[in-house]
């Protein structure tokens, strides 16, 4: 069934704003502005108001609501005819950078799986020169990263944006202020600066990467002169100095959870989320507008999903070990 139309309208529904709609449809105004008018002539309707600043009719709103179950409801009919008609599975090729797709994947895996039992995906790992290239190439349909990576002139789905925590041990805590440790507890537990960070022996990003170019700024801006004791981009190895008391160290939210969670986790880490790193980049994904096949666009919805949900059980957790570090009466933070 041949529901362009309605995925016109929903795109400019969603974005209440032609140009960009059209700029995302690759299409011309024009055209958008002509599959609009032919659908409200359909349905002897008005989907949005004339004049001034473009917004949903009240008849625009009850058509986007119906117009989105439509369209899933088209996709998972084609799914599973196609799984119904075909003895070979159907292979769906990602790329995707490892450290962050360790964290979604399994949620991912489990509700795509649902939606299209008869895809396997195929899943392509490695830096993002390999991963951009192979998806010039058109061996990958899709793949994920980080904004700040990205260099492909293809538009970019932003899934969400970073968000950076100080881990420390309690032990270097102790070790650096002393008797100011709770103090300095209760004054971070919301947030610290990257002067205040330094106070401590620190781990940084290597000097290729996106974020330590902004700590070098930050460092000229407050001439600080942090005592780096290494430079590395594993997140592994990071938090195992951080948890051994050797430095402190940044970490991203999703990658800090990981490990808070896992088994045999220190249980003395401190974490204290970033206040002037700000959320510097985004975790992006890149795909084909044209042509979309149903079962990439399961898969782009899937994602979207799971990654949010995700990150609010993330973001809920990792505020109450925040809070719970200031209470005088807690001795080690909680694990999750």
């Amino acid at each position: 069934m041949n529901h362009i139309g309605l995925y016109y309208f929903t795109v400019a529904a969603e974005e209440l704003n032609i140009t960009r709609a059209a700029a995302k449809l690759f299409i011309s105004q024009q055209s958008l502005s002509e599959h609009i008018r032919r659908l409200e002539k359909q349905y002897d309707a008005v989907f949005f108001t004339r004049g001034g600043r473009l917004a949903l009719t009240s008849q625009g709103e009850r058509m986007l609501s119906y117009a989105r179950e439509i369209l899933e409801a088209d996709r998972d009919l084609y799914v599973a005819l196609r799984d119904a008609g075909q003895a070979n599975r159907i292979r769906l090729n990602v790329g995707m950078t490892s450290n962050r797709g360790n964290v979604f994947l399994p949620a991912v895996f489990e509700a795509y799986r649902r939606r299209c039992p008869n895809v396997v995906l195929s899943i392509l790992s490695g830096n993002f020169e390999y991963i951009e290239q192979q998806y010039q190439l058109e061996k990958i349909e899709l793949y994920m990263g980080m904004s700040s990576n990205i260099r492909t002139r293809m538009p970019a789905d932003l899934l969400y944006r970073d968000k950076l925590f100080f881990v420390l041990s309690r032990v270097l805590l102790e070790r650096t202020l002393g008797d100011g440790s709770k103090a300095f507890l209760r004054a971070h537990c919301r947030g610290i600066s990257l002067p205040e960070a330094c106070r401590f022996p620190i781990a940084l990003p290597p000097t290729t990467s996106t974020l330590r170019l902004v700590f070098e700024r930050c460092f000229s801006k407050d001439s600080l002169h942090p005592d780096a004791v290494l430079e590395t981009a594993d997140h592994d190895i990071l938090f195992d100095l951080a948890s051994s008391g050797v430095c402190g160290c940044f970490l991203s939210r999703e990658l800090l959870y990981r490990k808070l969670t896992a088994a045999g986790c220190p249980k003395d880490i401190l974490i204290l989320p970033s206040s002037d790193l700000g959320e510097l980049s985004g975790f992006c994904m890149v795909y084909r507008r044209e042509n979309l096949s149903p079962e990439t666009q399961a898969l782009i919805d899937c994602t979207r999903t799971v990654i949010a949900d995700t990150l609010k059980t993330i973001d809920a957790d990792l505020a109450a070990v925040c809070a719970a570090q200031a209470q005088p009466e807690k001795k080690g933070t909680d694990r999750l």
